[in-house]
């Protein structure tokens, strides 16, 4: 083909491609509301917006009424179908809504989408339509300035020289130093030493949440070296215990739950099946001391650490840490459901993932910035949306999994397939064995089972309820629910009944063909789910949502951290060369991001909490809150000095419960000293923000419960595994149940009971469990009437009580002075002996109430005992039971 040729060919090719596009907006110009746009309206919309009260004020029976808009604003946009609500609504399947109508097809929308674009025009006049403006300007990072930086969270934490002080014998270690001279500094000292055996049940409970046995109380007041107190931490340190108790305040701080939804009724109950193996990974890595940084890492990207797609066998560190991502999926997912299975709501889990990990872990407000750039500190709103891209590979929008399908079976796919084989090869006999057994017993179950369909049921029905009960579950249509819910307990045949009417010869048959199932079955392979989260797909573009708004969206957004808290140029998501396997590497981007050893906030954030646990009150106040609206520092110099001895002594958590422990500070009594010196401190710091005496702390909801069973001496110490479920009684109080999915007893730690974001225990609840919506940064303590009135009346300490009567008895012996039994419950109770006057009233009381009882004609022995159960539960009740000194 020469040269004119082809230019001629081109030519005509292009004035064809020109034609197509002329006709086109041509007959995109002809498109009309009322002829065009209002009969596919009325089909699909008028339903919720075709009324003289139609749902958000939206009414679409007109151009001029849908012009108009609804009371959030116009949803057309006159030449802009992409800045138009009501495109975006109806492209993305959230209008109508499900239930509401059909969709609209491909080219239905397409058909709006060209009417709007071409100026949405109609036959008839209408007010002004809303014109196509330039989106609103959005946040930069350059809004970070270098004033920014300079508030004193936002800068890299710094080791200062450990202070000079005047009183150095008081200093045991560097935290002392920082202390005292501040103390000093407002002509103040610490206060005297706590007694042997209250330091002693300060750290029990500190370390692991229960009191100290009669025999360790022995041993320790028994110890006279000086070193006895160090080597009791340690013991404590070293203690399975340990775990369970710091596993719980991390659990907080990670919002755990068994849940995946909220339930608006105490009977709904929406199990994360499995997620309790993230609960003993949590528990295992306290006991193993594991380093913080460690800790972290795992649970934000412990699939980007391994290849475990490709592995021919999951190891145990594999299972471990996928398992540890269970951290990222504890949020509220309520999208099993069809109703909300669409994606505002999947952006919604997205921004729960983000503002529990801005709260949790960076100790900062990060919420704020969803809708618009934080008010106070330096988080611009792209930021936010950034850090929200860093989880959407595996929250992905645009390849979403239900709650129900985000799981990983805890055995690679080579074994998977390994474990089908397998069962394939048992399948074959075992579905012989029970043809030949349903031979024997059909026809027996099929004639008990008519006797009693028409001795229950009216001839009329007979069928359809026949119907419904040999149709298999997942079929029943709502009628058959209804029949199959209504007469289940009636109609259905049991196999005792079945056995019953055999013959012998039967009878012998059908037990040898059950035994042989029996055998086979118990040979079948399976394995678990591992609640993980992982990569789904290619990486979703992510938008910024102005005003959080799903519906709409604004410029796009790389993967990123926040600037503020970043090395200068370096805020991306970059995966990293040590990603293994086929995931986007964001994840442990964030992780190296957030434990580099001069991340401004990781260290101080995770120390302030531990100081917090221990002393009482965090040395920032505010642990969630790092910002400007947080509490400042009360110790600034210290908390850095903590944070980068943290980090440069490898994470280690047990050496800093060690430092803290067996410092000064910590020693103090919470008993306010001589009165002259009491007048000052008081005045000066009627806070005790510097801490001249130890605070007085109540124990936690569960500390409490675990506290209780082990002075009657039924906890069970049994660890890990399914949670213990809880029962509602008729009255509405929520307990412990007797019998629920678990190997073990109702008498576990609190830890184990099912944790539901709301409908908990209600004993818990009334010493403050929370409530765990996003996640629980830092408990509160109350001191109500409802508490004193529950240790009085609760049916559970009653019990207790009785069996810490019973536990006296068994350990005294029943012929034991009162005296003896009143000591004994003292060191059970409280880790001491009581005094003089303490068990004059206590035996004396005892006396008086086996008086009553024997008037009220109770056995002797009987009445001795439930008199011993009143001054247990008297001691139960007592503040030096509910506080730590």
């Amino acid at each position: 083909m020469n040269r004119n040729l082809s230019l001629t060919v081109a030519a005509a090719a292009l004035g064809l491609i020109l034609q197509g596009l002329a006709f086109s907006q041509s007959d995109s110009t002809k498109l009309r509301f009322e002829k065009d746009i209002q009969p596919v309206l009325s089909k699909h919309c008028f339903q919720c917006h075709g009324s003289d009260h139609p749902m958000a004020g939206l009414d679409l029976r007109t151009a001029a009424s849908a012009f108009k808009g609804s009371t959030q604003g116009p949803v057309i946009i006159n030449g802009s179908a992409d800045s138009s609500l009501l495109i975006l609504r109806v492209a993305n399947g959230t209008m109508p809504p499900k239930g509401a109508g059909e969709p609209l097809s491909s080219e239905q929308v397409e058909l709006i989408r060209r009417w709007i674009d071409a100026g949405a025009l109609t036959e008839q006049p209408t007010a002004p339509q809303p014109k196509a403006a330039p989106p609103p300007p959005v946040s930069k990072t350059s809004e970070v300035s270098d004033k920014d930086r300079e508030f004193w969270a936002f800068r890299p934490p710094v080791r200062t020289a450990v202070p000079k002080v005047k009183n150095s014998k008081s200093v045991r270690t560097p935290i002392d130093a920082f202390i005292l001279a501040k103390l000093e500094s407002k002509g103040l000292a610490f206060s005297p030493e706590a007694p042997k055996l209250v330091l002693m049940r300060r750290a029990y409970m500190d370390l692991t949440g229960l009191p100290p046995s009669p025999e360790e109380v022995q041993a320790y007041t028994a110890d006279n070296k000086p070193d006895a107190y160090e080597r009791l931490i340690d013991r404590l340190l070293a203690s399975p215990q340990h775990g369970e108790r710091w596993g719980r305040h991390w659990l907080d701080t990670a919002g755990y739950n068994d849940e995946q939804g909220f339930a608006n009724d105490l009977k709904n109950l929406f199990l994360n099946e499995g997620i309790w193996r993230y609960r003993d990974y949590v528990i295992r890595s306290f006991n193993q001391d594991k380093p913080f940084n460690q800790f972290l890492t795992e649970q934000l990207a412990g699939d980007e650490m391994v290849d475990w797609r490709e592995a021919p066998k999951y190891t145990p560190d594999i299972q471990e840490k996928l398992i540890a991502t269970g951290y990222l999926r504890l949020m509220q997912d309520l999208t099993d459901s069809p109703e909300v299975n669409l994606p505002p709501y999947y952006t919604d889990v997205l921004t729960r993932v983000v503002d529990n990990f801005s709260s949790g872990v960076l100790g900062l407000t990060g919420q704020c910035a969803r809708c618009h750039s934080h008010k106070y500190d330096p988080i611009p709103q792209r930021d936010y949306y950034r850090m929200l891209a860093v989880f959407a590979t595996g929250y992905n929008p645009d390849q979403w999994k239900q709650p129900k399908e985000r799981f990983l079976p805890d055995v690679s796919k080579a074994e998977q397939d390994e474990i089908t084989r397998y069962n394939a090869e048992i399948d074959r006999p075992l579905g012989e064995l029970k043809k030949q057994l349903a031979s024997v017993r059909y026809p027996y179950e099929q004639r008990l089972f008519t006797s009693k369909l028409e001795a229950a049921v009216p001839e009329t029905l007979r069928g359809d309820v026949r119907a419904a009960f040999e149709t298999t579950a997942e079929k029943r249509n709502d009628i058959q629910k209804y029949f199959f819910r209504k007469l289940d307990k009636q109609l259905t045949v049991s196999t005792e009944e079945v056995d019953k009417v055999l013959t012998e010869s039967e009878k012998s048959t059908s037990d040898k063909l059950r035994k042989r199932i029996e055998t086979l079955e118990g040979w079948r392979r399976s394995y678990d789910k591992i609640q993980a989260l992982w990569d789904i797909g290619a990486p979703p573009t992510t938008h910024l949502l102005r005003r959080g708004q799903f519906e709409t969206p604004g410029e796009v957004v790389a993967p990123g951290f926040f600037t503020v808290l970043s090395e200068p140029g370096k805020s991306d998501a970059v995966r990293g060369p040590d990603t293994q396997g086929k995931t986007s590497g964001r994840r442990l981007a964030l992780a190296h991001w957030l434990t580099r050893p001069n991340h401004p906030l990781t260290a101080r954030v995770f120390v302030n909490r531990m100081w917090m646990q221990h002393f009482g009150k965090g040395i920032v106040a505010t642990p969630e809150n790092f910002g400007r609206m947080g509490a400042l520092p009360t110790h600034p110099e210290l908390l850095d000095w903590l944070a980068v001895d943290f980090v440069e002594n490898g994470w280690t958590l047990k050496r800093l419960h060690r430092m803290m422990m067996t410092s000064t500070a910590y020693r103090q009594s919470s008993r306010r000293p001589s009165e002259d010196k009491t007048s000052v401190a008081e005045t000066v710091d009627p806070g005790n923000d510097l801490l001249w005496r130890m605070n007085l702390r109540r124990v936690e909801a569960e500390a409490l419960r675990d506290q209780v069973l082990a002075s009657s001496g039924k906890l069970d110490r049994s660890m890990g595994g399914v949670p213990v479920g809880l029962t509602a009684s008729q009255d509405g109080l929520v307990s412990d149940a007797e019998k629920g999915p678990t190997p073990t007893s109702r008498f576990r730690r609190s830890v184990y009971l099912l944790a539901r974001r709301n409908y908990s225990s209600s004993f818990l609840d009334v010493f403050d469990f929370p409530v765990m919506a996003v996640n629980c940064t830092r408990r509160t303590n109350s001191a109500t009437p409802l508490q004193s009135l529950t240790m009085l009346n609760s049916e559970f300490v009653m019990q207790r009580a009785e069996d810490f009567a019973d536990r006296i008895v068994e350990n005294a012996g029943s012929a034991a002075p009162a005296e003896k039994k009143v000591e004994s419950a003292f060191v059970m109770a409280l880790g001491r002996k009581p005094t003089a006057e303490e068990t004059r009233l206590s035996v004396e009381h005892i006396a008086k109430e086996t008086r009553r009882y024997l008037d009220l004609k109770t056995p002797p022995d009987e009445s001795s005992k439930k008199a011993l159960a009143s001054v247990c539960q008297m001691l139960m009740a007592t503040n030096e039971f509910l506080y730590v000194e």
